[in-house]
């Protein structure tokens, strides 16, 4: 080194570098530090509140993270990237409608970004936005016309939609596709059952829960399918039979909220048979747990408020029946026996 060197002056840094720098190697406190200055300098600068916004989305600081991709967008509007993370940063704000318009900004220029796509669908399915799901759905399997999950998902949703049909058609293909898949298996029994294909439904309802004996569905339709076939025995007077089979309908529903405590709806549907077979005293209490879990299902509400009232409780099934009309006010039945109390 020469003599002179002593006397130089070290050379300053570039900020956006040097703020790059910390963030390469993890320093985000630095950083954020950094980038703040440099933006305050030059408010319009992209690169630092593209960095800046990585950092806060890295560190899951959505709020700071959602402000600066708001700026960069400001700044440029098609950035497609951008549009994309910020909808990333809204669903996990549980922003979900201003999510969907994000992801719709980059499905403009890019309408065939499957993973973006499925994210919507996510997005959709969460809104109860079931029709524009299915859409989805049709469009993911021109492309992958052996995607199970889809297939599955598509099924799933239909028969919610009430379309059992085409639900099984659903089905069937992931049967096709994947012979053990035990959630199908225990769809499909469902779907037959209700139509009284009452040995087939027995048969893959027994071979989903052979393949998974915690799988939750396969037992909710076996006891589903126990009680039809029951009430259709009590209503052609073969009154013994019946009983086994209501027997059997609880013993499902007995397993399944033993594995499964936490579902609502299996206890709903347990309430629902103890209520029919005359065991009102357990139908509450199946319908307090149920209610314990999901405090605003209005069935559960109204049934506990109906099987109160059959065991002369009347200040409790009023209760129960204002709570029906308090989250649905249009509830006819509720209100009807109201006026009868």
């Amino acid at each position: 080194m020469k003599f002179g060197d002593f006397f130089k002056k070290p050379e300053k840094k570039d900020p956006l570098q040097e703020a790059e720098e910390f963030k390469n190697v993890g320093r985000f406190d630095k950083a954020l530090e950094g980038y703040r200055n440099v933006l305050a300098a030059d408010p319009s600068n992209l690169k630092a509140w593209y960095d800046k916004a990585s950092i806060h989305l890295t560190l899951e600081q959505y709020d700071p993270a959602l402000e600066a991709y708001e700026k960069i967008l400001k700044l440029d509007p098609n950035n497609k990237k951008a549009w994309h993370e910020k909808g990333f940063i809204l669903v996990n704000l549980g922003r979900l409608k201003e999510a969907l318009e994000a992801y719709d900004k980059v499905l403009e220029a890019e309408p065939g970004n499957l993973k973006l796509l499925s994210d919507k669908a996510m997005i959709l399915k969460e809104l109860k936005r079931n029709v524009e799901v299915l859409k989805i759905y049709e469009k993911l399997l021109e492309n992958d016309p052996k995607n199970i999950k889809i297939w599955f998902e598509k099924g799933s949703m239909l028969s919610d939609l009430g379309k059992e049909t085409d639900a099984l058609i659903a089905y069937d293909k992931v049967l096709e596709l994947d012979p053990g898949h035990s959630g199908a298996m225990a769809r499909k029994g469902l779907n037959i059952g209700v139509r009284r294909q009452f040995s087939e439904s027995f048969a893959l309802l027994d071979k989903a829960l052979q393949k998974d004996p915690s799988n939750w569905f396969a037992l909710y339709g076996k006891g589903l399918v126990w009680k039809l076939k029951g009430t259709d025995l009590k209503s052609l007077d073969r009154r013994y039979d019946a009983v086994k089979s209501f027997d059997n309908a609880l013993q499902a529903f007995e397993k399944a909220t033993t594995l499964h405590s936490n579902n609502a709806k299996l206890w709903f549907e347990k309430g629902l048979l103890l209520k029919d077979i005359e065991r009102g005293n357990e139908a509450i209490r199946a319908f307090n747990k149920c209610l314990e879990l999901d405090p605003m299902n209005v069935k559960a509400w109204y049934e506990k408020g109906v099987t109160l009232k059959e065991l002369n409780m009347e200040k409790e099934a009023t209760r129960c029946f204002e709570r029906v009309l308090e989250l649905e006010p249009t509830h006819t039945l509720a209100r009807h026996k109201l006026k009868q109390m």
